[in-house]
Parts: structure tokens; sequence; C-alpha cells
């Protein structure tokens, strides 16, 4: 680092001097001198830089640059990198160099001001509270350190086109810290002081009344310090290492205490600062969170009794703060945290919970700044609530101006002052009664110390009006370097070292020789011409011979066309503009008209389509003889019947036939079995009764066929049947008998039962005769051997016929003349002759046959009889054949056409057609971006087919917009506000800039998303409030500051008549016009039994009648009447 930068940061190393911070479990400070310390924040680490001068630091960076899309995302990392490196202080002193880039399609206003708001949003950001007692005020306490977004140069920051984006660092200059050894002594007694109060299970409001009793007990309030802090032993009664420590502090010492006590055990508290009311005196409390809602605690004076217990209220709600006690620095905290009680905490939560018998104790009057009062105390035993009801405005002071003191005489620089006092209470008021007399009038400069080369001279100013003095630096003069040696030469890409002298104090330093860079030269270039592309060559260095890059392909230069005959019209191409180029003697040809189109005649079929296969059929055009074949689709089976169907019978199977078709000849389907449907039996019929000697027959008949089937019925019971004795046996032709006699004894009872006739049981033929081939035979009769009679007469036969065999030919037939064949007779020998026919040509073949193909002629073939030879016919020519294709598709798409090939199964020939592109088919168009200030709105529609999708742009650009909620602002010297807002932007626009035409007067500062922050100065007048938009639309605001408070001149949003139902409730929301208006909003009931008002403007109906809700603000009333119905 040059000398000065290191007197620089020697400078800024006093200045910047903080206390340091080490939570418990942080490691203590590094004093050793270790090169490298890694940092708690992802990627940094603290490194040691010793400087020429001796001057030792370390500093806290990181080689990967923090990439941030937008401005409030770059806010927020920032503040997490730097919340993390600031609580950890792991090095002494130290310098935090943060590498960043942040994206913005354009310049930043945040950024791009001298004031640069975005240091302060990552000041508030960092130090914002967390809940954690080391952060926030923990560690605003002892380190509020603010960084600088800047360039890498520590310079300003500037916007970079090319990269649409910021590029630099966020600096925090050197810091170091003296009180680390007592900072650790605090925290460590502090641990030990939280853990002996046992909070752990205790309620919010028992932590926090604990450890106000604690803070009582042990901390003083430091008088000594307050009346002279120059002169007092004690130095830090501004921090909580005093209370600790000393036991002695002062306001925000106590605030600071409390602070990190209580975030340490879970209550999120927080730290304000404000002026005590009446003395006007800074001062500094807390907000603590019990139960979900903040309240106000002073822990500077804190009430115990004998024992040591917390007495009266110490939890306050806003109205009871900021009217009776103080007043903030500003509203950053109120309008940041919106659950903070108006009420005190004893309303609702003391012994009455919030049932009070409230009885009048007196009024408080008003004074020139505060309102006055009628007070009340709540007389249930136990309860601490007191409520004060604010009903008598400010007086206002009433300032002597003709009684005044001259407190500032006039000079050069400074304007007469006078200051006029109120008559009512003393207070104070300065004004300028006389301006200063224009500045000093300086006198040429005498140098009093010349400068050298690396230290600033000075030079002396008198003024000629005053005689005062002032002096000025005169700026060191700089080293005047010559080069002395090259220690090392530069080459093209590294870096020389030359040893610089200086002609004026000899002072020697190295420098770095910057590399030369590469000295390009392009080789392999080439020229395009109209055939062929060129080439814009590769780039080489001509010193080191490095490729640095490659070259670039060089589209072909256009044709130079000259003009040809046209080609005309085809069925398929329409006329043809012929160009050639006169270069190269390419050709192009464009089509200036529409095809002809091909002139088909009517569809021939060259194949039939079958039941199962597809046939085709074919046109030919009239003008070109171009053809098409068309595919006939396959007929499917149309003429079909059931054949080989067979009934199921009662014993035997069926068939449900097969479908076959008539035209294919093909069983298509084949049926199925059916099962036999078995006899359906009726219930039979006796044919033949039992008796007590036989059996009995019962007859069934099957329903279906008539088949029948029988069954024994047993003879009745009674005799005991012998074995019987045949008593006449049976012949062939008659039946015998066998009689059954009764075993019983004393039954002489019998039957007699028929004996079957035995039949012809041994036959033989008589008198049979064989037939001949010419005479008749006998079949013989039937005689029986057992009876010797005949029993059948036989049958005369026929004679038999000659069988004559294959015979023989005795003279053989030609195919013209006829032959003699000579048969015999295999059983009786016996011949014949017969005439054989002439045989005729019965066995011909083709002979020179050719079949036709799809390529040539083919020829039926000439008759020649096989058996003479003699040609009997001549054939005939056949035509060629069509081709028999098979045909296959590659099916079109929405952009592409698609293709159907024929392939002929006989020649393999080829040919395809086009299928046209089926075009996309889009849906609706749906609105996929909203327009914006700066774009059209989008629509996108997509292709159902495909699923392509299709972009457009469609109306125009938002028309810029701004809406306000206040044409004009009035305010009071010193007010600030945060109510005006803007609204109303079109999408896509947010506000660039915010300005006010007399600073003096009021000034503003804004954000992109349309709250400010405007404060009036201490002067009145008038002033203009400019805001801008990134469209370029402005919108101007008249800003009066006056000496009076801003009062109430209308309550709107407010109902005449509310109508409500018993025990229902009703939320007011009252706008207060101007929105600048300091006063309070204030609601009475008419009537609490009928209906009461919270001091939030929530009313209640208890039981049914007619009541008025009063609105008071200032002087200003509302009366709303409330209809209450059961």
């Amino acid at each position: 680092m040059k000398q000065w930068k290191q007197r620089i940061a020697c400078l800024l190393a006093v200045v910047m001097t903080m206390t340091g911070f080490f939570p418990w479990n942080s490691p203590v400070s590094v004093h050793a001198e270790e090169s490298v310390i890694k940092s708690s924040a992802d990627g940094f680490e603290y490194r040691l830089k010793v400087y020429e001068s001796g001057i030792k630091e370390y500093i806290c960076t990181s080689d990967t640059t923090q990439v941030y899309d937008n401005y409030q995302d770059a806010v927020k990392g920032l503040a997490d990198i730097s919340r993390k490196i600031l609580t950890e202080r792991k090095a002494e002193p130290f310098t935090v160099k943060i590498p960043v880039e942040i994206k913005a399609d354009q310049k930043v206003d945040g950024i791009e001001k001298g004031s640069n708001p975005f240091n302060d949003a990552v000041h508030k950001e960092t130090y914002k509270e967390t809940g954690n007692p080391n952060e926030g005020q923990g560690l605003a306490q002892f380190l509020d350190a603010r960084g600088n977004l800047l360039n890498d140069k520590l310079d300003k920051i500037t916007y970079d086109e090319t990269t649409k984006s910021y590029k630099g660092v966020f600096y925090y200059h050197m810091l170091s810290h003296q009180y680390a050894e007592r900072y650790s002594k605090t925290i460590t007694k502090l641990k030990e002081v939280i853990d002996s109060l046992n909070l752990d299970e205790k309620s919010d409001y028992e932590k926090c009344k604990t450890i106000r009793e604690w803070i009582g007990k042990n901390v003083k309030y430091d008088r000594e310090y307050a009346k002279d802090p120059a002169n007092c032993s004690r130095r830090n009664a501004h921090d909580m290492t005093g209370a600790i420590l000393d036991g002695y502090a002062v306001c925000d010492g106590y605030a600071n205490l409390f602070h990190y006590m209580a975030n340490a055990t879970g209550l999120l508290t927080l730290f304000e600062e404000g002026y005590q009311i009446g003395s006007g005196l800074q001062h500094a409390w807390n907000l603590v969170k019990i139960d979900g809602t903040f309240y106000y605690t002073d822990c500077t004076s804190i009430a115990l009794d004998k024992d040591g217990n917390a007495t009266g209220e110490f939890l306050l709600g806003q109205d009871t703060m900021f009217n009776l006690t103080v007043t903030p620095k500003n509203n950053d905290i109120e309008n940041t945290y919106s659950n903070i009680s108006k009420d005190d905490w004893s309303k609702e939560h003391s012994v009455c919970k919030g049932n009070h018998n409230l009885v009048k104790t007196g009024e408080g009057p008003a004074t020139c700044e505060t309102m006055g009062y009628t007070g009340y105390y709540c007389t249930n035993q136990g309860c601490i609530y007191r409520y004060r009801d604010y009903n008598k405005e400010p007086l206002g002071h009433n300032y002597d101006y003709t009684n005044g003191e001259i407190t500032q005489s006039q000079d050069c620089t400074h304007p007469e002052i006078t200051t006029y006092r109120c008559t009512r209470c003393k207070a104070p008021i300065e004004v300028e009664t006389k301006p200063s007399l224009g500045g000093h009038k300086w006198q040429p400069g005498d140098i009093i110390k010349a400068p050298t080369c690396t230290v600033n001279g000075e030079q002396e100013y008198t003024c000629t009006v005053c005689n005062q003095t002032k002096t000025e630096p005169v700026k060191a003069t700089g080293h005047d370097w010559q080069i002395n040696k090259i220690l090392s030469a530069a080459t093209c890409t590294s870096n020389g070292i030359a040893r610089y002298i200086c002609k004026t104090c000899g002072y020697g330093e190295n420098h770095t020789i910057n590399a030369t860079g590469h000295k390009p030269e392009i080789r392999n270039k080439k020229e395009a011409t109209c055939s062929s592309t060129g080439y814009t060559g590769d780039t080489y260095c001509s010193v080191c011979n490095k490729k640095l890059s490659s070259g670039e392909t060089i589209n072909k230069k256009e044709h130079t066309w000259v003009k040809q005959d046209n080609i005309p019209a085809t069925c398929e191409k329409g006329e043809m503009e012929v160009e050639k180029c006169s270069v190269c003697g390419e050709t192009k040809e464009t089509q200036i008209s529409d095809p002809l189109g091909h002139d088909f005649r009517e569809w021939k079929i060259t194949k039939e389509p079958t039941c199962t296969k597809y046939g085709t059929k074919k046109r030919i055009c009239k003008r070109c003889n171009e053809y098409e074949i068309d595919v006939i689709d396959p007929t499917g089976h149309q003429h079909t019947k059931i054949i080989d169907k067979k009934a199921a019978t009662c014993e035997e199977k069926g068939y449900s036939g097969d479908l076959y078709c008539e035209d294919c000849r093909v069983i298509i389907q084949l049926g199925q079995e059916i099962a036999a449907t078995g006899h359906t039996w009726d219930n039979g019929e006796i044919t033949k009764e039992p008796t007590q000697t036989a059996t009995g027959i019962r007859t069934y008949t099957c329903k279906t066929c008539q088949k029948t089937r029988i069954e024994t019925i047993p003879m009745l019971k009674g005799h005991h049947w012998g074995n019987g004795t045949v008593i006449k046996e049976p012949t062939c032709t008659e039946s015998g008998e066998k009689i059954y006699h009764c075993t019983d004894e004393d039954c002489n009872e019998s039957y007699t039962e028929t004996i079957k006739a035995t039949g012809h049981q041994h036959t033989k033929l008589i008198n049979k005769k064989d037939a001949t081939c010419e005479e008749k035979g006998y079949s013989g009769d039937t005689y029986c051997e057992d009876c010797k009679q005949i029993i059948k007469t036989g049958k005369a036969i026929n004679p038999t016929g000659h069988d004559w065999d294959k015979g023989t030919v005795k003279k053989a037939a030609t195919c013209e003349s006829e032959g003699i064949r000579e048969y015999t007779c295999n059983t009786c020998k016996k011949t014949k002759e017969e005439t054989i026919a002439s045989t005729g040509h019965t066995k011909t073949e083709i002979r020179n046959k050719k079949a036709a193909t799809c390529k040539e002629e083919g020829y039926t073939g000439d008759t020649y009889c096989v058996t003479c030879g003699k040609k009997l016919a001549e054939g005939k020519a056949i035509p060629k054949t069509d081709h028999d294709w098979t045909i296959t598709e590659t099916p079109a798409t929405c952009e592409k056409d698609g293709v159907r090939t024929y392939i002929c199964d006989v020649c393999h020939t080829t040919k395809s057609e086009p299928i046209k592109a089926i075009g996309h088919s889009y849906g609706a168009w749906t609105t996929t971006k909203e327009a914006t200030i700066s774009s059209k709105a989008e629509q996108q529609r997509t292709c159902s087919t495909c699923g392509k999708e299709e972009i457009t742009t469609y109306g125009e650009k938002l028309r810029p917009t701004i809406s306000t909620n206040a044409t004009s602002l009035k305010l009071k010297k010193k007010q600030t506000t945060k109510k005006f807002t803007v609204t109303g932007l079109a999408k896509g626009d947010y506000i660039t800039s915010w300005t006010s035409s007399n600073k003096k007067i009021v000034t503003v500062t804004g954000n992109q998303n349309g709250t400010c922050k405007i404060k009036a100065g201490s002067k009145t007048g008038k002033a203009t409030i400019t805001i801008k938009l990134a469209s370029g639309l402005t919108k101007q605001i008249k800003v009066t500051v006056q000496k009076k408070a801003v009062t109430c001149s209308k309550i709107k949003n407010v109902p005449k008549t509310i109508k409500l139902k018993k025990k229902q409730t009703y939320q007011l929301k009252p706008v207060i016009n101007p929105i600048t208006c300091t006063n309070k909003i204030k609601y009475k009931s008419s009537n609490k039994k009928i209906a009461k008002v919270s001091s939030t403007g929530k009313i209640t109906a208890i039981k049914p009648g007619k009541v008025k809700i009063t609105i008071s603000v200032g002087k200003k009333k509302f009366v709303s009447n409330v209809i209450i119905k059961k």
C-alpha cells in the first residue's frame, strides 16, 4: 500500500476506534500475529497485512464475490455477513472488505445518491432486533459501525452498463476494541446473575418483574457522571458494563442492561430514545413483549417496597408513556411494530381483570406542550390501575417577542440570534434577528509549511474583516519517479518488476510493470464468395504465437442473378422464373404461379380387396400421364353362415356350428360343443300292478325323445314262496308253466308263473341255389331242427351278371380314329368286343407361355396335343400387369409432410408420394404475462396435436399512473411523518426519486414501494416534494411547515348510524384529515351501560338501546349514533 493510504488507515484507526464485543462463547480476540484466521461468515477469513511503515492490521474478506439479483437482496445479504463479522470480532484491529456485485436493469437512486441510502439500509438491517441479546442494541451499545459501498479502488461506485450491475466492495474502515476484558467480565457476571434468578418456569410478567427488581436493588443512578462526566472517575455509565461492574448507570445504561437481560431470558425487548416531557432532556427506555403485546418500561427509576419488591405500574401503555412521560426521537419502532398496547398492563391484567371501580382523583392542568387530564384510580383492593383522561388541549407557548436577549452576535459567518421566552413556562425560542455578514473575506494565503513528496504542507489565510485565520493543507507533491533498474521484464501475460527512485527525495520502491498484453494478428483468413463460405481468421499473438481466439465462418456472399427464360407451369409445378448467377453459374428457380394440378381420369380398380387384405385403385392424369394409386380398405367378411351345426339330444352332445365366410371360404370362428340335454322323464305309469305273488312294473317315458325305461315294483308283502315246480315245459313257440306254493304252516296258497317260449334255437338252410351270370338262384328256406318245421321260406336271387375284366385292346384308338377292346367274364369266361372311340386331343399342353410382369408383356402360349404333337391353337399377347403394391405410411405432422411409400411385391419397384402437413390445431390465446409500464402483455397458445407453443404480444404498454393519500401536507416545525404514501402505480413502475425543493424547509427520504419519511426543518415556510417514477411520470406535493401543531380538520370513514345486536362488536376505523395531524384519537360512549368503546375504537354492544359514540381528535368531534337491538 502506498504511504498516503497507510496514513489514511492510521487516521481511520483513531477516528473509528470503538469498544469491543464478545458473546459468552466467542473466542478471545487474536493478539498474536496469525497470518490467517477463519471467520464464522461462510468463505471469509482474517488475513494479516503488514505495511512498509510497520502498521499491521487484519483484513476480513473473501475470494468469492457475493452476487445479488436486486437491491433488497443485497441489503439483507450484506447485513447478514456484517452482523456475523462485527459480532465475532476475531482480530484486533481489522478492516472488512466484502466483494459484491449488485445486479440492476438501470441505475438505482439508493446507490447513486451521495448520502447513499443503501449504506443506511444495510446499517439498519445489520442492527435490527432479533431477540438475541448479542445483536441489535446489544451490539450497537459497544460497536456501532457503518459500512460504505465503494468501487475496488475505494472510490465512489458507478453503474456498469455492460454488465448491468454495480461491482465493488462493501467496506468497513479499520475497527478496534478497547474494553474486551471488561466486557468479558460483564458477560460472565451476567450469566451468573440470570442463572440465580431461576426464571425458566416463570411467566413473561414474572420474568420482567424479577429482572427489574434485581436492577433496582443492585444499580444506582450515577448523578456524579450525569452532572460532570469529564471529571467523574467512572467512564461507563452509558453501557451495561458500568451497571454490572461499577454498580452505576444513567438512563441508556439502565436500558442497555434491561435489553440484554430480558432478551437473554426469552423476552423480546427493544431500545428506544427520546426526550423527557417538560425538561426536554434526552432519555432512554425499553419496550418489552409480554404475552404477545409490547409495553413500555423505564428502569431508570424503579420503585421498590421495603422488601425489595416492585410497586406500582411498571408496564405502561403508549397513551401514558407519550402523554405523561416522554416523546420518542422518531416513530421508527411505533411504525415497525403494530402490537404495542395503548393501555397500561394493569388495565386488563390486575386483580380486577379489567372490571375496575374508578374514582376521580383530580385534574391535571394542560401546559404549553402537554395535554391536561382528569385522573382516576381503581378502589378495588390490590389494584394498581390508574387512568388519565386527556381532555384538555396543550395551551401552546406564549412568547414575549418584545423582551429578548441577544445570545449570539452577528459576525462573518453567524447571524445575530435573539432568545425570547414563553411568559408561562419560560421555554426559550431562538430567532434570527440579523443575517451573517456573508462569510469571511480571506486575503491570499501564506505558505507556512512547504509540502514534501509524502506530507502535506500548510497555507494560512486571514479574514480582512474579523482577522480570523484558517489553515488549509497544501497537497503533497507526490514522488517524481524514474526507473532505476528492471528487475524482471514483463511478458505478454506476466507482470514484470522495476525499481523506481524518486528524483526529489531519493525514496525507492518496487513497482509492477504491467504485462504487455498480446499483440494480435489474423491468420488463416479467407474471403467468402457466392459459392463458398469465408473465414474471419484465427487471432494469434505475433510475439508469443499463442492462439488467442478462433475465427468465425463468414456467410456466403449474395449471388449476382441474371434473368433467364421462364419454365411453363405443369401439373405439379407452377410457372418458374429462372435466374442464373453471372459469377458462379448457379441457377435458382422461383415459382410465380400456382401449379395447374392433375386432371385425373376415373378410378380403376387394379387389385380387388378381399375380406382381410387391402385392394388398390389407380387413376391417370389426362395431361402428364402421372398416376396415383390409392388403397381400398378390406371388405371384411360380408357373407357368412353357420356350418356343421348339430343340436344336442338327451343322450348325445351337440355343436353350435362354425362361422364360415362364403367369400373367402375360411372358417373365421370355431363353434363350441353343446352338452347333452339329458332325459326329461315324466312321473312314470304303472304298467303292471304288483301282487303278493308277482312284482309289478312302472314305465317312465322321456318327454323329449319318448324313450322309455322301467322300474320293478316289489311284490306285495304277505306269503313266503318256495322255489317253484315246472308243470309244463316251454317249446319253440309255446310258453311253459311253473307253480309256487306258500311254505307257511297251515297255508295251501299257490300261484302259477308263465315260462317264456324258448324260440327256434337250432336252425339251418335247406333248398339253397347259387345264381350264375345269366341264371337265377334261391336263398334257401330256414328249417328248425327242434320242431322240424320250415320257419322261413327263401327268396329268388337275380342272375349275378358277367364280371368282365378290364379288357384287352385288340386295336388301339388314336387321337382322331377308333380302336377295339375285348372283355372276358371272370366267372364264366365268356367274351365280348367294344369299339374304342377316338381319343381326341385330350392331353394338351401350353408351350411358349410367358407371364406378364410389371415391366414387360406376357404370352398366353400355344396349345399342342401331347399325344400326337399337333399344334391345336395359337396364344395371345398379355398386357403388362399393374404393380402389386405394398403400402406403408409415415404420418404427416403439424409442420412436416408425411410420406406414403409403395413397394411392388413383384419387381420391387418403389415410389413415394407426400402427405401434406396437417397444420397446427392451436387452442385459444391465453394471457401469460400482463402488460407493464415497460412492456406489452404477452399471450400464448398451444397446439393440441404436437404441443408447440406460440407467443405474441398484444395491446399497449400500461399508461403511467400515480395516486397519493394527500394532495398537500402541513407539518409543525421539526415534525416527522411516515403517513404519506404513494399508491396506484402501474405494474412494473416504481419510484426512482424523492426530492425536496427546499431542504431547509423539509427533507424527504423514500422507498421504491411508495413509503417515505418526511421531516420538517426548524424554519417555517413552503416547499414542494417531487416524486419521480421510472416511467418518467412525476407528482408534486405542496408542503407547508408551520409553528403550530397540525390539528384535525375533518374526521371521515365513520358511519352516522351503526346498528348492532346485543354482545356484537364493531371496530371504528376513522380517517383523520390532514394525515399529519398529531392529535390522538379519543372515543367516548354517552352510556357505557348500553355500549362501551375501547381506546382503540372497538364498540361492544351490552344491552338494547341507543347511545352516542363521540370520536374526538383535538377540538374536532364526530358523533355516531349506535342502535342496539336484541
